[in-house]
């Protein structure tokens, strides 16, 4: 008799359960910046010369929205006590705009650091380099969400 009614309860739940569902996939293509762990900030020795440190653009898209280049811009936003060219520069060929080609999901953003001993505190010793736009309107900038995490990295010079 058990047996039974497991049989008969079974084949109860596979009927109700062969209702039709549309399927729900979670494919909102999107660009995030963030270190090789994972993070988005970084402090930078002041001390150390010629210090090559790198941030990573990850594309996040299916074959549905990334069938063509998709050119992506940052920008990069120096705060008062620090000076391009005195105490970084971004390596010319990882400069803004970036070409991802199909199939090419993340690239590379090189900062050479430069030794400088005397930085102000006083001062903002911060690089911050956000997503600004890509040719896609597609493509969110930083995860989806109302807080658009990993929008931008900061660097800080101590």
């Amino acid at each position: 008799m058990n047996k039974c009614l497991t049989i008969l309860f079974s084949a109860l739940l596979l009927c109700c359960g062969c209702q039709k569902h549309e399927e729900v996939f979670f494919d909102t293509p999107f660009v995030r910046i963030e270190d090789i762990n994972g993070a988005t900030a970084m402090t930078v020795d002041g001390k150390l010369d010629n210090l090559l440190t790198e941030v990573r653009i990850v594309v996040c898209a299916s074959d549905n929205y990334f069938i063509s280049p998709v050119t992506i811009e940052y920008e990069t936003i120096v705060g008062d006590g620090l000076t391009e060219g005195e105490d970084f520069r971004i390596q010319p060929s990882t400069m803004s705009p970036l070409t991802f080609s199909p199939g090419t999901y993340s690239m590379i953003v090189r900062v050479v650091w430069y030794k400088r001993e005397n930085l102000d505190p006083e001062k903002d010793n911060t690089l911050t380099l956000r997503l600004k736009g890509t040719d896609n309107p597609d493509f969110l900038l930083g995860v989806p969400g109302p807080s658009h995490k990993k929008q931008e990295f900061i660097f800080t010079k101590l």
